[in-house]
């Protein structure tokens, strides 16, 4: 019994913990619960009150045991059953009036006639009540005058947590039921896990307000809701209760007055309290590093090597020290130290925050300063920091110093040659002597000597050779002069020999091929020679340039060649009838300088035409007639030469002959271009334009050839003749007609239709694209038109409205058709058949005329024979032939015809009716 009463409080325990999660608390108690019962303290039997299907729920009071005066949590409903069967115990909580909130429930099946034991945990607090509901008197009572009224509902109460349920309209009074609940003091909340959002404790300093930093969670084993989380203090960060045991920290949306960067480099701990529904506490805590993002040296090569002269101040090497969002400077430690330090840094540009440093030798002195043999080398740390912990970044530079240097003369080989005119004069500077020291701080000096002596020049401290005297006046006819480069260290550089020649007094230049015209045709390449200017001088030693005065055609792009270019090109209908260019040509020996003139004359030149498109487009109707002229496609030809003209030419090709062109590009046609022919469409041609210069040009044509409806249907017979018995019914074929059309295309294809407006009603139809003639009605019980001949027009309609027509019959075979009682069958005599009499009549036809020849013969041989009737036939034709030119006709009396006699009734004639399988062409019956 203990043991299932174990695993029952296991079971109802985790229950609870979910029940109770379900209930918003509102209060907090005032005072804790110890081990005790509420209720009967030893339930027993006692009576019952019969009343069945009842919700019970009792308060309690202050002298009955069954009032809840404390906070805790229940272990276990205990009670005596009467009955067997299942009851469901409850926890209500006041609300107001007769409402009550479900705390927590649980069902049990009663075992009759002893104590039962439910496990059940459920938080409580004072003022909850006991309740419970079975379908039949399960828990007995007995009277007790200072018991708590007893409210009771008919059926079950409601059984979901935190539901409210009404107990009104029926009291049990002084009634103490046997039941009773325990409960145990409560259970204190645990802090549990803390868990970051962004799955690490640290943040940088550089973190934004509002950001979410992570969540604390406690836990509570009675299975009640916390009803608050509290943070102490802290205007870095913010927390929010999220009412459900855990809590929400960020970082506070006042950065402004409190930046997380005012924490970087440390660790804040922050402080939460849970406070439960019993007013039970207990801290947690959240550790956060705040991590400070420290600077960054950028741009510091490792090492150095720098002269250890060091006269003037010099910048030796630069770098940048940046932060994301701190100040930083920079300090440098030099190894070995020196006092005052050789190496200084300052601030060069930028901002506190990325700024450019720049380490900087100060001008030395002779008690301060390298040594080069006592030490050649100094290593430089250089920290920037950001003023916090964790916040400095290092680099180191190696400087290398190298020993002073004797500069060097570096344009003088070992030998060189000058000339120098006699016509220098003094103070002419007449070369310039060029070196290079390794120290920058060096000054440098030269000395000279010259061989003969008594040459007249100086050698200055800018390397610059100056005459001292006239070169008119030089003693010698050249002077080999050795120069030494000397530095303010007594550093001493290698000699350099200058030998100076001197030369004849200056002839000036004279050009040997102007002045000149020089005839040139328009469209010269640009860039290309188009003169070269010749010229002679006595002093072989002097150099020329030459200069061509402003043209925006020409130009001496080689100042020492003296040849002269284009520099744009040069079109002669563009120039505005400007086409003489005279240009004054310079030439200088550096002393005399000589001006000639060279005129261009420009020479039009015939130039090629072009077509203004590629493709020219026309057409032409099919079909049509020769001398028809096609529309003009644009023809357009740019002609560069003024007054040029051109004449056109077109090759079609296969289609030669059908049309032709003009020399002024018209087109028109020679012959009949027709698709219904087999020709095709478009006609593809090369149209040619040749201007005076025989210029060609081509473009290619394309004439499209419009499909025209040229031809009208035309049917293979002018009339048809059908036969279709007199039986025959709707549907039935008559025969075919046949039409065609020369025309190829659209305009090939035609529909036939069959005019039936001459007969009596519409008997027959013909099949639009066949041809087939149908009947449409029963010809013997419609038309009734049996032995006759029926004729009617069919006609052929092309897709362009063209028509054709022919006549058609239709003959329709006897068939008898009366009454019994009236007439009989008989055989058609020969003229009672239509078709009989057409060939009767075409017979007869012929041998009438046949009779008539043979007259007309015989009688010309009577009367061209004999004299005796020779001459009566000529006379009786004389007469005839008076009478018929002269006779007065006479007016003929035409009376009303006669009608025609009665037809008599023919009489009956029975016979037997021929066999039903040939019955189809049974003759008429005549009978009326």
């Amino acid at each position: 019994m203990e043991k299932r009463l174990l695993l029952t409080c296991s079971v109802y325990y985790l229950i609870g913990l979910q029940i109770f999660t379900g209930i918003t608390v509102s209060k907090v108690s005032a005072a804790q619960c110890t081990t005790k019962e509420i209720g009967e303290s030893n339930p027993s039997n006692n009576q019952v009150q019969n009343l069945l299907d009842k919700s019970y729920i009792n308060c309690g009071n202050n002298n009955d045991g069954f009032k809840f005066d404390c906070c805790g949590s229940t272990t276990k409903f205990e009670y005596y059953a009467e009955d067997d069967g299942p009851i469901t115990l409850h926890i209500w909580r006041p609300k107001t009036g007769n409402v009550y909130t479900l705390v927590g429930s649980v069902t049990h099946t009663a075992t009759k006639g002893q104590k039962n034991q439910v496990a059940a945990m459920f938080r409580i607090e004072a003022g909850d009540c006991i309740g419970w509901y079975s379908a039949l008197e399960i828990i007995p009572s007995q009277s007790q005058g200072n018991a708590a009224n007893t409210l009771y509902i008919a059926g079950p109460a409601t059984t979901v947590v935190g539901t409210d349920q009404t107990f009104a309209g029926s009291v049990l009074t002084s009634r103490e039921y046997d039941i009773n609940v325990e409960v145990t003091p409560p259970n204190l909340p645990v802090f549990g896990t803390t868990t970051y959002t962004s799955g690490s404790s640290t943040i940088l300093d550089t973190t934004g307000g509002g950001v979410s930093i992570g969540t604390v969670t406690f836990t509570d084993s009675d299975g009640a809701n916390t009803i608050s989380l509290t943070m102490s203090s802290n205007s870095y960060f913010s927390f929010v209760d999220n009412r459900d045991g855990t809590g929400t920290v960020t970082t506070t949306t006042d950065t402004t007055n409190f930046p997380i960067s005012d924490h970087s480099g440390t660790t804040v701990t922050l402080t939460f309290t849970a406070t439960d529904t019993c007013g039970g506490t207990v801290p947690g805590t959240m550790s956060i590093i705040v991590q400070n993002i420290k600077p960054t040296i950028t741009g510091l090569p490792p090492g150095i090597t720098t002269s250890e002269t060091v006269d003037a101040e010099r910048t030796i090497t630069t770098f940048t020290c940046s932060d994301p969002s701190n100040n930083v400077s920079p300090t440098i430690t030099v190894t070995p130290s020196n006092s005052p330090e050789f190496f200084v840094t300052r601030f060069l540009s930028g901002t506190s925050i990325n700024g450019v440093h720049e380490i900087i030798l100060p001008a030395q002195s002779a008690s301060w300063k390298f040594n080069y043999d006592t030490v050649n080398s100094y290593s430089i740390v250089i920290k920037c920091s950001d003023g916090k912990p964790s916040g400095t970044a290092t680099a180191t530079l190696v400087v290398s110093l190298s020993p002073n240097q004797p500069p060097e003369i570096t344009n003088l080989p070992l030998a060189t040659t000058i000339g120098v005119s006699q016509t220098k004069s003094n103070g002419d500077v007449i070369y310039t002597a060029l070196y290079s020291d390794p120290d920058p701080d060096d000054t440098v000096d030269f000395t000279f000597t010259c061989n003969p002596t008594g040459c007249p020049l100086t050698v200055l401290a800018s390397g610059e050779i100056q005459l001292t005297d006239d070169m008119s006046n030089a003693n010698a006819n050249g002077y080999d002069v050795k120069i030494t480069p000397t530095d303010n260290k007594n550093n001493v550089g290698s000699p350099r020999t200058l030998t100076v020649v001197v030369t004849e007094l200056n002839n000036e230049p004279a050009f040997t091929n102007l002045p000149q015209i020089v005839p040139l045709d328009e469209n010269a390449v640009v860039g290309s020679t188009v003169y070269t200017v010749s010229f002679t001088d006595a002093d072989a030693i002097n150099a020329h340039t030459f200069t061509l005065a402003a043209s925006s055609y020409f130009q001496i792009a080689t100042p020492t060649s003296g040849s002269i270019t284009t520099k744009a090109a040069i079109n002669y209908e563009a120039l505005g009838g400007v086409y003489f260019y005279p240009l004054r040509v310079t030439v200088s020996d550096g002393i005399a300088t000589v001006t000639s003139t060279v005129t261009f004359t420009i020479s039009d030149v015939n130039e090629a035409l072009t077509w203004n498109a590629v493709t020219y487009r026309t057409n032409i109707v099919d079909g049509a007639a020769v001398g028809t002229v096609l529309t003009d496609p644009g023809f357009a030809v740019t002609e560069e030469d003024t007054g040029d003209t051109h004449k056109c030419f077109m090759n079609c090709g296969a289609s030669d002959g059908y049309f032709s062109m003009s020399s002024a590009c018209a087109l028109k046609v020679t012959s009949i271009y027709s698709l219904d022919a087999g020709l095709t469409s478009p006609v593809t041609c090369i149209v040619t334009a040749v201007d005076k210069g025989s210029h060609t040009a081509t473009a290619t044509l394309s004439i499209t050839i419009d499909d025209a409806n040229n031809y009208s249907p035309a049917f293979s017979q002018s009339h048809y003749a059908f036969t279709v018995s007199g039986y025959a019914g709707s549907g039935i074929s008559v025969g075919t007609v046949t039409a065609a059309d020369a025309d190829i295309g659209m305009f090939g294809t035609f529909t036939y239709t069959l005019n039936t407006s001459s007969l009596n009603g519409n008997y027959f139809t013909a099949n639009s694209v066949t041809g087939v003639i149908s009947t449409t009605v029963n010809m013997l019980t419609v038309c009734n038109c049996s032995g006759g001949a029926l004729s009617m027009f069919v006609t052929a309609t092309d897709k362009g409205g063209r028509t054709g027509s022919s006549q058609v019959v239709v003959y329709v075979s006897d068939a008898t058709t009366a009454s019994t009682t009236t007439t009989t069958d008989r055989y058609r005599t020969f003229f009672e058949d239509a078709k009989n009499i057409a060939w009767f009549s075409v017979v007869m036809a012929l041998l009438a005329v046949i009779a008539a020849v043979a007259t007309c013969v015989m009688f010309r041989y009577v009367c061209e024979g004999p004299a005796l009737c020779k001459n009566p036939c000529r006379q009786k034709y004389t007469i005839w032939s008076t009478r018929l030119y002269n006779q007065t006709p006479r007016e003929v009396y035409n009376p009303s015809p006669r009608p025609p006699p009665r037809p008599q009734p023919l009489q009956t004639i029975r016979k037997p009716p021929p066999p039903k399988g040939y019955q189809f062409w049974r003759s008429e019956k005549t009978g009326l």
